[in-house]
């Protein structure tokens, strides 16, 4: 087991020294492990593609730190929230996101918010002090798990078309939508690209992780858009989903249920 540890730490090391990659050990797990980890790289890079360099970004709640290693490494502005201390993190504020957020209104360019809103009690009023926060034509990109109560901090369970509500609640239209996974996780998918890449480090002294990432993605980024395989995700315990959304007026609940249940 030891001797694996010490092959996986190399394999690591091995490719962030590939790709310029500036990240502490104990967070460089999420960016080589498939099954929402390293793929999901691909998907958010898409929906960011047209913000340039520089731009300022919100994350909410740190999620393992790939994200915020991931989307400074793409040049940009990077600031992060958590409710508690998160080491090699900075700049890093302790906030609640269901409170006021301590900062100014129109203030970044996009935020992310990855499988943080089914654990909040006050889900809506964190979009709402989300949306002030994001600038006009910023954008939200938000993952929620679907179908999923076996965490005991999940407040909220969620659906599809629970996720595509909460959105309009907070005052977001969707732009983008895609589900996960593409079809079905292979559970030995890890085992296999992890073989792949110390095999090409054997022979190259380069993983295969920069490729793998890529074209996984790229397919999660495909098949994740055809709704026909919805009936085959929800055997998965992967399932769920990600919103690209933009800001909108907020979604009048109560005159909606006033119209269908009042004569």
């Amino acid at each position: 087991m030891v001797f694996l540890q010490d092959i996986y730490i190399k394999l690591k090391k091995s490719y962030f020294s590939e790709i310029g990659y500036v990240v502490p050990l104990r967070y460089q797990s999420g960016f080589v492990h498939f099954g929402g980890g390293a793929e999901v790289q691909f998907i958010y890079k898409e929906f960011l593609k047209d913000l340039s360099k520089g731009s300022k970004i919100l994350i909410i709640g740190v999620m393992g730190g790939r994200d915020y290693f991931f989307l400074k490494y793409l040049g940009f502005d990077v600031v992060a929230v958590d409710i508690g201390k998160q080491p090699d993190i900075d700049p890093i504020i302790m906030c609640n996101v269901e409170e006021e957020l301590p900062f100014e209104s129109d203030s970044f360019d996009a935020v992310l918010v990855g499988e943080v809103l089914e654990h909040l009690k006050n889900d809506v009023q964190a979009l709402i002090n989300i949306r002030r926060v994001l600038k006009k034509n910023g954008i939200l990109i938000v993952s929620l798990p679907f179908y999923n109560d076996w965490e005991e901090g999940h407040m909220r369970i969620h659906s599809p078309e629970s996720g595509k509500r909460l959105m309009r609640m907070g005052g977001f239209t969707i732009k983008n939508y895609l589900e996960r996974p593409g079809i079905l996780w292979i559970n030995s998918f890890n085992l296999f690209q992890h073989g792949l890449s110390y095999l090409k480090y054997l022979i190259t002294k380069k993983t295969a992780y920069s490729f793998l990432i890529n074209s996984f993605g790229k397919g999660e980024w495909v098949l994740g858009h055809i709704m026909l395989f919805r009936p085959i995700r929800r055997f998965s315990k992967h399932y769920g989903g990600y919103y690209l959304c933009y800001k909108d007026d907020i979604f009048d609940h109560l005159k909606v249920n006033k119209n269908l249940y009042t004569s």
